[in-house]
This record gives C-alpha cells, structure tokens and sequence, in this order.
C-alpha cells in the first residue's frame, strides 16, 4: 500500500461550475470574520420578541444570502460586497420591494456575510479534497492524506485533525485527538468516513464492518489506524 501526503490544489471551481478561486488569495481576515459573526450573534436576539419582525429579518438574510452565493466561493468577491454593509441588504430589499421597517440592515448584513463565508470556507475544503485526490491517483498512491492540522501526539490544548482517503474509493478514516473534559489528557480516537470523489463532501461511512473506535494515546491510535487502511485495501 503506498501512502502519501496530499497536494494543495491550484484553484477550483464553485457549485455547478459557479465562480473561480485561487488557493493563494487572501482569507477572510479574522477580525472581519468575528465581526460578521458578531452582527449574527446580535440579530436573533433583537428580533425573537416580535414575531412579525422576525420573519421579515429571517426572510432577508435568505434573500441577502442567495444574492451572495451568486458570487461564487471566492472571498475576494465576498470581502467586497461585505464592505457594503447595510448597502448590500438595501438593494435586495429595493429589488424584490421588502419593507425593511424596523429592521438594522447591518445586523442583517453581518448575519448573511457569517453564513456565506462558513458556506465559502466548506466549499473551498471540498475543492482542496477533490484535487488532492486526483493528483495523488496521477502519482498511484493509494492512500492519501487530505487534510492535517494540530498536535498529533496529543495536546488537550492544541487538537489533531487528519483526513486520509483512499484514492480509488473515497473510503476514509478521521484521526482525531482532542481534549477530555477537564483539559487534563487527550481522547484519541479513529473514526471511518467517506469522501466522495466527485464532490469532497465527507459523509458517514458507508459500511459498518469498520467501527469507531478510542484509544489511550497517539502511538496506539496510529497502529489502529494503519490496520484499518490495511483491512481496507484488503477488501
């Protein structure tokens, strides 16, 4: 079985073919992302009081957001239609004639922005799956990994996150340590997965003959998880 890291993508392509993207652009700077998040964090709230407000406010985030998924999974377009703050509400409420009575536009604004760029972030993750996997076919590995981040020895406050699929099937295995609930040791555990080799969406595994499973450190886990890749190349 020969086993191999996987490469980032060049670029990808947005849902139906929708928009363009470049791995290389700027993210999402972190303080105008908690900012988005912060203007959803607020709305709700001001506005679970009055039924009738509330409606108006849920159904222009709809509208806001579909105007913004007509953008494609670019952040670049999504950062500069995030510039026009409350604007960017106040066109879509003239174009479809809301009423926007009532209602802080911004807030609304901030609330579409943080679920589009959740939306922008698992779409381009999915592109970067979907890359790796045909680049790591190109290469003939048969199993590669597609995604790594964290401390794997363990670290109650540094997680471990690694993705590995096999190339052929899209049958995969999730790596995780992450902390018990006193923050004093971490839980390591290996799950089985799917990721579908057209889309990048990971989903539940398709076959119950491999179980979760939890074990008491990294080396433990690891020679699990190599099992696992093992038993399934056998299949």
């Amino acid at each position: 079985m020969t086993r191999a890291g996987g490469r980032a993508a060049e670029g990808g392509r947005g849902p139906g073919g929708q928009g363009s993207w470049e791995l290389d652009e700027a993210p999402v700077p972190a303080v105008t992302a908690a900012a988005w998040q912060q203007g959803e964090a607020k709305l709700f709230p001001a506005v679970m009081t009055r039924p009738d407000i509330y409606q108006r406010a849920v159904s222009l985030v709809r509208f806001t957001l579909d105007r913004l998924r007509e953008l494609g999974p670019s952040t670049g377009p999504l950062l500069a239609a995030g510039a026009q703050g409350g604007d960017l509400v106040a066109q879509v409420v003239e174009e479809r004639g809301l009423s926007s009575f009532e209602l802080d536009l911004d807030l609304i604004a901030g609330a579409a922005l943080a679920m589009r760029h959740r939306e922008v972030l698992a779409e381009q993750a999915a592109a970067r799956r979907v890359r790796a996997l045909h680049d790591a076919g190109a290469r003939g590995v048969t199993w590669v990994v597609l995604e790594e981040a964290g401390y794997s020895p363990g670290d109650p406050f540094v997680p471990y996150h690694r993705l590995e699929a096999e190339v052929a099937t899209g049958r995969a295995l999730l790596v995780t340590a992450s902390s018990d609930e006193e923050f004093r040791a971490s839980t390591h555990e290996v799950q089985p997965v799917h990721v579908d080799l057209a889309s990048g969406q990971v989903h539940e595994a398709r076959t119950t003959d491999v179980a979760a499973t939890v074990h008491a450190d990294a080396t433990a886990r690891e020679e699990h998880a190599a099992a696992i890749r093992d038993q399934l190349s056998a299949s």
